[in-house]
């Protein structure tokens, strides 16, 4: 009789999400080439290779996000030059120097105050209001060149592209991650699928099998109780490291 699986479904719900991800990435690229040898476990295995790479591909993808930090800088930048470019605006048309600029800053001012609030608005509304200014301003070029604000704009107009492509990317990730599941949920659904293949190894293992299968099976059993003893060691370093620091933390008594 061949050696059972055992041992895992309590390890698999303590060890971190990294090293769920690991155990299944290793487990599954481990077993792979016997199970194929294994009359009864393909369809099972089919389904734990398919969670494992969704679990993989999920790790990955959070792994690789975006920060918020990068949005905020992305939109304090824009915020930045909108309001340097509203104040030039509201000066010049405080002090023009001749009748020329008066006229070009009373055009100019006239876009500024119906966009002036831009910076307060949500990300979404900043964008389009934003687009809509410099639209609004490089309809009068020859304005703009008269106080140097050409450049100013088209960095303005920059910045804004900037911060929208960014934030598409991160909304586009979020629906994604609602279509694929959250990690924990990802991380259930792969431990489920990982306990199927091993029931069914464990009932397979209590047959009479042709000698080709049982070296599969053994080899399927091998392999993962030998990866269970590895994260079991692992936890329990962890466990003993961290229950040592807060034994070292706790004062004794006094009086002991």
């Amino acid at each position: 009789m061949s050696l059972k699986i055992d041992g895992y479904k309590s390890l698999l719900t303590r060890i971190t999400i990294a090293q769920n991800v690991q155990f299944h990435r290793e487990a599954a690229t481990g077993i792979a080439p016997f199970t194929a040898k294994v009359n009864g476990i393909a369809t099972a295995f089919d389904t734990y290779r398919e969670d494992t790479d969704r679990l993989d591909d999920e790790f990955n993808t959070q792994a690789k996000s975006i920060e918020t930090g990068e949005l905020l800088l992305l939109d304090n930048k824009r915020d930045s030059t909108t309001v340097q470019i509203i104040s030039r605006i509201d000066y010049h048309a405080k002090f023009p120097e001749n009748k020329g600029e008066t006229e070009a800053a009373r055009k100019l001012k006239f876009i500024a105050d119906a966009y002036r609030d831009a910076p307060q608005k949500d990300y979404q509304a900043e964008t389009s209001y934003l687009r809509n200014m410099i639209g609004d301003l490089n309809q009068h070029a020859d304005c703009l060149s008269i106080f140097g604000l050409r450049s100013l704009v088209s960095r303005l107009e920059r910045e804004n592209n900037d911060f929208e492509a960014l934030y598409l990317t991160r909304t586009g990730n979020r629906e994604a991650k609602r279509e694929r599941g959250t990690l924990s949920e990802l991380a259930g659904k792969t431990n489920a699928s990982f306990d199927i293949v091993c029931q069914i190894v464990n009932g397979l293992s209590l047959m009479s099998l042709d000698a080709d299968m049982k070296a599969a099976l053994d080899e399927i059993t091998g392999f993962i109780n030998g990866q269970i003893h590895q994260y079991t060691v692992v936890y329990r370093r962890h466990m003993g490291v961290v229950t040592g620091k807060k034994r070292s933390e706790t004062p004794e008594a006094e009086g002991d």
